[in-house]
């Protein structure tokens, strides 16, 4: 497939709609970025948004990865072009998909040893807790890796909708062990301290995504 072309196409096509990279972002639901790369013909529109984007352009998906209306007469030849072409990417795409999930189970199981690991008796430098941020970062990779995120807008998204309940998980699993393995009383009160900063970064990466957002 020209990603050229397609890029062109689409540029083309929605100009004659009379909408704006920004407008037909909304609609497929993805950043004017997004929109303004695949116009450029640096990528091509990830399979799960060709639906929806051929809706708001009012052409065929046929159409979009031709990058040019069809006559009937030629439309089933490029038809079968474009499908083994779609299958080819898919299977890139599975791939791809399968080896990030892999590696997202490997290192959420890395970060469950390191958070049991890390249990005793915690110091603060400079009011930073390093290793729960560092807890938190690698259930945050892991959990994209796994999901099969990969634009700046899904991950996003993503980081949105988990990062609190990552952030509640973590305090909770770390106030169970250290209570458990915490005999001396003085060490209790200081150690739950140090727990509680752990949903309070969660809160403050929260903020920052959606500052992230609203500026795009």
């Amino acid at each position: 497939m020209d990603q050229v072309k397609i890029g062109k196409f689409m540029a083309e096509i929605r100009k004659q709609r009379g909408m704006t990279q920004k407008e037909l972002a909304e609609q497929v639901g993805i950043s004017d970025k997004t929109i303004s790369k695949w116009e450029c013909g640096n990528s091509i529109p990830d399979i799960s948004y060709l639906e929806a984007l051929c809706n708001s352009l009012d052409i065929t998906v046929n159409e979009l990865l031709s990058g040019e209306k069809l006559s009937e007469q030629s439309y089933s030849e490029k038809a079968e072009e474009n499908i083994m072409a779609l299958m080819k990417e898919n299977e890139i795409h599975k791939k791809g998909n399968l080896l990030q999930m892999i590696f997202g189970i490997v290192l959420a199981g890395c970060a469950f040893i390191l958070m049991f690991a890390s249990m005793g008796v915690y110091q603060i430098t400079n009011f930073l807790d390093f290793p729960s941020l560092i807890l938190i970062v690698l259930f945050l990779v892991a959990g994209i890796l796994i999901s099969g995120k990969r634009s700046k807008d899904e991950i996003l998204d993503f980081i949105q909708k988990t990062i609190i309940p990552i952030g509640a998980l973590i305090c909770l699993v770390e106030v169970i062990v250290l209570l458990h393995i915490l005999t001396e009383p003085s060490l209790i009160g200081p150690n739950l301290a140090v727990c509680i900063l752990v949903p309070l970064y969660c809160v403050a990466m929260y903020v920052v995504v959606i500052f992230i957002k609203e500026r795009k």
